[in-house]
C-alpha cells in the first residue's frame, strides 16, 4: 500500500467508478442516464472529488503487477469533511474546477437532482453518539480480477495502522449495500445503526481502536 500521487487521479476515479457503477447510489445517481454516457462521464465526475480528498483527506493505493491501480482506500479526518458528504465533494468539485465545463449542463443538473435520495439517508454526525472524532473512511474499492488476492486487506489494515498512528479512537464509515456489512465485520467493525430513508438503508460501522469499551 502507498499513498496516491495526485496524478493518478484519473485512474483513481476510473477504477472507483467500475467498481460503484452497479451499487445503489450511482445507480440511483445516474439514472435516466444511459449508461454508455454515464461511464463516458462517470469517471469525470468522480475524479472531481477524488481532487476533494487528495486535499482533505488520505488516499491509499495497491499496485497491480501490471502498474494499474488494484485497489484503493479513501479516508480523512471528518472535521476536515463537508457535512453534506459525497454531495458536498461534488458542489466542492463544481466549485474548484472546469472540467465539467465538457458535460451539459442538463446532465449535470439530472445528477444532483438525483443524489437527493442519497443525500437524505446519509448523515455526516452519526457516530458522535459513540465518538467525537473517529478515523472516516469515505471509499474502499478493489478491482474485480484482484478480489479475494489479500489487497482489501492490506488497504484496510494500513488505514487502521495509519488511524492509530494519528491516535485516532475509532473509524467510521458508512455503505449502503448490505452485502459489504459481513466483510467490515471481519474486520472488526461493529455495526451500530441501520438507517433506511426511501428507498434506501445505510448501514454505519465504527471499529474501537484505543478505547473499546467506551465505544
Amino acid at each position: 500500500m502507498r499513498k496516491a500521487r495526485q496524478e493518478e487521479c484519473a485512474a483513481l476515479a476510473a477504477l472507483m467508478f467500475d467498481q460503484f457503477y452497479d451499487k445503489p447510489e450511482l445507480q440511483q445517481q445516474f439514472s435516466g442516464i444511459d449508461p454508455e454516457t454515464a461511464r463516458k462521464i462517470g469517471p469525470t465526475v468522480l475524479s472531481l472529488g477524488q481532487g476533494y480528498f487528495f486535499s482533505h483527506g488520505d488516499v491509499f493505493v495497491c499496485d497491480a503487477p501490471d502498474g494499474t491501480l488494484a485497489g484503493a482506500l479513501v479516508g480523512a479526518d471528518p472535521r476536515r469533511l463537508s457535512r453534506f458528504g459525497p454531495i458536498g465533494q461534488f458542489l466542492y468539485a463544481l466549485s474548484h474546477s472546469r472540467t465539467l465545463r465538457d458535460i451539459p449542463n442538463s446532465l449535470l443538473t439530472q445528477i444532483m437532482r438525483n443524489s437527493r435520495p442519497v443525500m437524505a439517508v446519509h448523515s455526516a454526525n452519526w457516530y458522535k453518539r459513540y465518538c467525537g472524532r473517529p478515523y472516516y473512511i469515505a471509499q474502499f474499492g478493489v478491482d474485480q480480477p484482484y478480489r479475494g488476492t489479500g489487497i482489501a486487506r492490506e488497504l484496510m489494515e494500513g488505514a487502521i495502522e495509519h488511524a492509530v498512528e494519528q491516535g485516532y479512537p475509532a473509524i467510521a464509515l458508512e455503505t449502503l449495500s448490505r452485502e459489504n456489512v459481513p466483510m467490515y465485520l471481519h474486520f472488526g467493525f461493529k455495526l451500530k445503526q441501520v438507517y433506511t430513508c426511501g428507498d434506501f438503508t445505510e448501514y454505519r460501522l465504527l471499529l474501537p481502536l484505543l478505547s473499546p469499551l467506551s465505544i
